[in-house]
């Protein structure tokens, strides 16, 4: 023992002899150490290892140092099967004093096997286990486990109560009182061991023994043991404990050994159906359905590539269509083209009827540059052909009775030249004549806004059946000079003798409206 202050080893005097301070407390706190060390040893000796456990943790908090009560202890705590508490004691021994200690040995032997280890770190897990299944109210789980538990650490005091306190639950008494037992032989004088049997007690009736069982055996006369065969159960008594042996019985006849044969089929057919069969029918099942499943992925990755596919196919087609549109204005632009070089070798040849026919084909809106400027300069010539053409067309149609081709006709002629009073009259009356009431009344509203005196005069406006196009246009006819009109109400045209309609003239050849008529 040193001296707490300097270090200095301790005699017999009651002060250290290198500081020279009082150590008469420090040495009486040692002797309770040590005694109820001694009072441990003892109490562990006669395997009261509860008692030894509460001396030797009394011995520690005097004394933290005395190497051999913390080693006694995690053998005490080995002993009853709390092999991590024993290995924690011997840790704290070991960084105590290093050198010379009996927990290196302890520790270095439990580390080597690393098989009991591995049992160990299950055995905790499986008891925790056994204990989250007790507050969840699975005692049948809970049973099970604790005997695993039991099966790989014999010595574990907390599993037989633990077990026991589950069969105390279930009211089986007597399998309590067996786990009990056993718990007293590794610790006699556990409380909670004691504290339960005496409820086992309480519950049977019978008092337990926790003494060693010794059996007697006597020799029975033979003709005794064969008259016991047939007078009942035999009972004797062990202990305390009155054992009740039931009577042996024997058939040995052929029925019986078939009916045990048979029985024993019945119950082999029984187990395969009631275990082997759910079993497989599981195995099926889930086969199956994981079957299902990667056909199922398989279709859904199969479908979006199918997906993926498609657009790709219809941006293609997109493709496709813009570039036959393109390819389409391409050739029409190409075509126009050709048609305005025919027409100018025709027009510079000195045929414009030739050239207006072929400028007839030509759009003027796909045309660009010079092209265009080219058009223009033709159109400008024969310009007025085009229009004799389109206007005579349509008038010869009308005379004819012919409305449709009339409209398109005149429609085209007033395109042509919008400045001509007679194509845009018999328009209107082609329009009036086919039923077509919308654009008979605003081609009727364009005559009276391009032409209102000629309007005027041949009354226009009374052939218009919306009256709002004529305010909406900002004209109105006004006159009350009646038209010449046909049987069906229609306009009378004057024609020439091959029927086509005759314009009103001048003296020099011009109709009223300021026009050549041809």
């Amino acid at each position: 023992m040193r001296c707490i202050y300097c270090g200095t080893p301790l005699s017999s005097i009651d002060y250290c002899s290198g500081c020279g301070a009082d150590v008469t407390i420090l040495k009486r706190v040692v002797r309770i150490s040590n005694l109820l060390y001694n009072e441990g040893l003892e109490k562990a000796s006669v395997r009261d290892l509860s008692g030894a456990v509460s001396c030797l943790k009394r011995s520690l908090k005097f004394n933290k140092e005395n190497i051999d009560a913390r080693n006694l202890l995690g053998l005490v705590y080995y002993e009853i099967g709390e092999v991590v508490s024993a290995l924690s004691e011997w840790v704290i021994s070991k960084n105590i004093m290093p050198e010379n200690n009996a927990a290196n040995l302890y520790i270095s032997r439990l580390q080597s096997n690393k098989n009991k280890l591995d049992v160990i770190n299950q055995t905790i897990h499986k008891y925790n286990q056994a204990l989250q299944y007790c507050r969840q109210g699975d005692d049948d789980m809970a049973v099970i486990q604790l005997k695993r538990v039991l099966t790989q650490n014999p010595n574990l005091i907390k599993g037989y109560h633990l077990l026991a306190l589950v069969y105390l639950k279930q009211e089986e008494y007597e399998k309590a009182r067996r786990l009990l037992k056993k718990a007293s032989q590794i610790d006699a004088t556990n409380t909670t061991t004691l504290r339960y049997l005496n409820e086992v007690e309480e519950a049977t009736g019978v008092a337990t023994n926790l003494g060693k069982k010794k059996y007697r055996r006597r020799v029975t006369p033979l003709d005794e043991r064969e008259e016991k065969k047939f007078l009942g159960p035999v009972r004797y008594m062990s202990g305390n404990d009155t054992i009740i042996q039931p009577t042996t019985f024997r058939d040995s006849s052929s029925a019986a050994t078939f009916l045990n044969i048979l029985l024993g089929f019945v119950l082999g057919a029984a187990l395969i159906w009631f275990l082997a069969i759910p079993s497989n029918t599981k195995k099926i099942n889930q086969s199956a359905n994981q079957q299902v499943t990667d056909a199922n992925t398989k279709l859904a990755a199969e479908s979006a590539k199918v997906d993926t596919l498609e657009e790709e196919i219809a941006g293609y087609q997109a493709q496709i269509d813009e570039a036959t549109s393109t390819m389409e204005a391409a050739q029409s632009k190409a075509d126009g083209y050709d048609q305005l070089l025919s027409a100018a070798a025709k027009f510079l040849s000195g045929d414009q009827n030739g050239a207006a026919t072929e400028l007839a084909g030509v759009e003027a809106d796909s045309l660009e540059g010079n092209g265009k400027t080219l058009y223009d300069t033709i159109m400008t010539s024969v310009k007025s052909t085009i229009y004799e053409s389109q206007y005579a067309e349509g008038a010869t149609a009308y005379a004819q009775g012919d409305y449709s081709t009339a409209a398109e006709k005149l429609k085209q002629a007033t395109e042509t030249d919008d400045t001509q009073y007679d194509a845009w009259y018999y328009l209107s009356f082609a329009y009036y004549n086919l039923g077509d009431t919308e654009n008979a009344d605003k081609t009727f509203a364009q005559t009276i806004q391009k032409f209102p005196a000629q309007a005027q005069a041949a009354n226009l406006s009374q052939y218009v059946s919306d009256q709002s196009v004529l305010t909406n246009t900002g004209t109105a006819d006004t006159g009350e000079t009646q038209a010449e009109t046909n049987a069906d109400g229609t306009p009378a045209a004057e024609t020439n003798a091959d029927g086509t309609p005759v314009s009103e003239t001048n003296a020099d050849g011009t109709s009223v409206d300021g026009t050549q008529n041809w």
